[in-house]
């Protein structure tokens, strides 16, 4: 009787690192401000991490910036975390922000990080949206 020869499935990846998920993961490692984070903040933000992470990654980028993440380039009145330049990758000036508060009811609070390899490293929460000038 003759064996019969199994192949490999194994998935083959030049990334050693790389979180494989098809959805986002939020990472507070390197969380450099948080003021006026009120009761009723925490609860919006966990809210809205449940939100955002309930759907696909793929889904969640075709949501517009009022719903979703917007990358732009702003002036942030703090230094982007030293040790996330040191330990993954350098910064390109673009921050990932989502918006605290949908419509900007009751404040303009933006959620800033960069999102690398669907994680958003979160670097500021700013509830009461004072570390930037939203525009009008």
């Amino acid at each position: 009787m003759s064996k019969i020869k199994l192949k490999d499935n194994k998935i083959k990846t030049n990334c050693t690192n790389c979180f494989k998920s098809n959805h986002i993961v939020f990472n507070f490692a390197y969380i450099s401000y948080c003021e006026n984070f009120e009761k009723e903040d925490k609860k919006t933000l966990i809210d809205r991490m449940f939100e955002v992470s309930s759907v696909t990654y793929l889904e969640l980028r075709r949501w517009d910036k009022y719903k979703g993440f917007e990358e732009e380039r702003i002036e942030i009145r703090k230094e982007i975390p030293k040790r996330f330049i040191n330990e993954i990758e350098s910064f390109d000036g673009k921050y990932s922000i989502l918006r605290l508060y949908k419509n900007n009811v009751p404040t303009p609070g933006r959620i800033i990080g960069k999102i690398v390899n669907k994680v958003f490293y979160v670097f500021y929460i700013d509830a009461k949206g004072v570390l930037y000038n939203h525009g009008s």
